[in-house]
């Protein structure tokens, strides 16, 4: 649940915004598991700011976020992205730092195959795949020196999301996971690059088939671009594991083979340890869904949805162990 009021959102955007007597109310977009995005309506822009409650993935450094999808815009031409507006670090102008964005058109689907996506199923999935793969290649190759400063090695990624599972009580065996990919780390593909963090496909927007927006950046960091593809080949044949892998089923979707390929042939890189980095992407996902049941059983949070974590990270936590048996 949010626990935000709206209306003193409006009031207080009404009176710091240049053109803020257009602002006829805010509306609710989603709360995410982490940033919360709302519509200005009237100006029709997009707010995001930090979580109400406590969220899954702090520190919320809204300047960073902002800084991040101002760099990416303006330094590829790969990653479609908003507008990026007013950044506001004041948390008396309406509770908490944020920043506004233009509203871009389009349809995000994560869950459910949408009709336009079955409609075609071999076409429309291809052309997913491909665009989705050009914006998250041209991330890969944007000059790094370009991107705000910031991030973790191969073995710090493994060691935050272990203390991660640490501290929400995870089970032994996901720990042991983390452990293990912490200790001995996957080999890099090269130097650091610009790395989204949570480049899955809901994280994109559709608009006829086109690739519109690419959103949730609270993750990115300049790191190693195989978490980000090893974060994207997670999602296939997870079973009865299975979180948001909507799409997949389509026989146009790209098969983990062809996205390697593709990646490899865009960035000039080799995938080394793909599989250990497929894990590692796994075992993040499974330490964010042990810390948001341990937030809901402590008490930290009311949110609902939380509290149905508990019930699909036993599952979860199994795929992980086969595919890090498999992974060696």
């Amino acid at each position: 649940m949010l626990g935000r009021d709206t209306q003193m959102l409006a009031e207080g955007l009404r009176g710091y915004l240049p053109r803020g007597s257009a602002i006829t109310g805010v509306k609710t977009l989603s709360a995410g598991h982490s940033n919360e995005t709302y519509l200005v309506e009237g100006l029709n822009e997009i707010l995001r700011m930090p979580p109400s409650e406590e969220g899954l993935l702090p520190p919320y450094d809204m300047a960073r976020q902002h800084a991040i999808l101002l760099a990416v815009k303006s330094n590829t031409d790969s990653v479609p992205l908003p507008s990026m507006l007013e950044l506001c670090t004041d948390p008396d102008v309406i509770g908490d730092e944020f920043f506004l964005m233009e509203c871009v058109q389009g349809e995000a689907f994560e869950y459910v195959t949408p009709d336009w996506v079955k409609a075609d199923p071999v076409a429309v999935p291809d052309s997913i795949c491909r665009q989705w793969f050009d914006a998250l290649i041209g991330l890969h190759n944007m000059p790094v020196n370009a991107m705000p400063p910031g991030g973790r090695s191969i073995q710090q990624e493994a060691q935050h999301w272990l203390d991660v599972a640490c501290g929400a009580e995870a089970t032994k065996d996901l720990i042991d996971v983390l452990a293990s990919l912490a200790t001995n780390p996957p080999r890099p593909s090269g130097a650091a690059t610009p790395v989204h963090g949570d480049p899955k496909h809901g994280n994109c927007l559709w608009q006829d088939g086109r690739l519109t927006a690419f959103l949730d950046w609270e993750m990115s960091q300049v790191s190693e671009p195989l978490l980000d593809l090893g974060y994207v080949l997670m999602f296939h044949d997870q079973g009865e594991a299975s979180l948001a892998d909507a799409g997949f089923e389509q026989p146009g979707w790209w098969s983990p083979d062809k996205m390697v390929a593709e990646w490899e042939q865009g960035t000039g890189r080799t995938a080394v340890d793909v599989a250990r980095y497929t894990v590692l992407g796994q075992a993040k996902v499974a330490a964010i869904i042990a810390l948001g049941a341990h937030l809901f059983t402590s008490g930290k949070t009311a949110d609902a949805r939380f509290q149905a974590f508990g019930a699909v990270l036993p599952a979860y936590t199994k795929l992980l162990v086969k595919r890090a048996m498999a992974a060696g």
